[in-house]
């Protein structure tokens, strides 16, 4: 059985999905689950707590992901294992709605690993050409996830990879 924290998290994701984050309240969220506002808001003091909690996992995942790469090569597959992993929270716009909502440590977090990630792939003293050119490869992993999040892994994680080096053959 899951705890009260991973039932608040399941039921209001299911709702950010089909009512997006802004239609959804708490007390849905608490009625959804049985219980009170009062019970929901003991776990999750505002309903963007309980949004970040839901991309929590998404983060940590990308945090990881990076702290064990050092080429442009391994930055792209680790990305792109990581939204693989996570395609349903990219199918279903949360993280979207998470960047929309600016909030605050959440979003920064979340920046602050796309630009560690462009970084790393740029490469060392990128010129603005590589620079550019890494921000569009890692930019183009996550939307073909989304849009073909119900395709086998296998078969989408070769075709991704395959168009993000077509972006770097000259």
């Amino acid at each position: 059985m899951l705890s009260t924290r991973a039932q608040i998290l399941d039921a209001a994701r299911r709702l950010f999905v089909r009512q997006g984050y802004h239609g959804t309240s708490i007390r849905e969220i608490a009625e959804q689950l049985g219980m009170t506002k009062t019970a929901v808001l003991y776990h999750f003091p505002t309903k963007a707590d309980i949004l970040a909690a839901v991309a929590d996992p998404f983060l940590t995942d990308l945090e990881a992901a990076l702290a064990r790469v050092t080429t442009r090569q391994e930055v792209f597959e680790a990305l792109l294992d990581v939204h693989l992993e996570h395609r349903t929270l990219l199918r279903d716009n949360v993280i979207q709605e998470l960047t929309r909502l600016a909030q605050a440590p959440t979003l920064r977090r979340f920046t602050e690993l796309m630009a560690d990630a462009n970084r790393i792939a740029a490469g060392p003293d990128p010129t603005l050409a590589e620079k550019v050119r890494a921000a569009q490869a890692i930019a183009a992993l996550s939307d073909p996830v989304t849009a073909f999040a119900d395709e086998p892994v296998d078969r989408l994680r070769a075709e991704v990879l395959r168009g993000v080096a077509r972006l770097y053959a000259e």
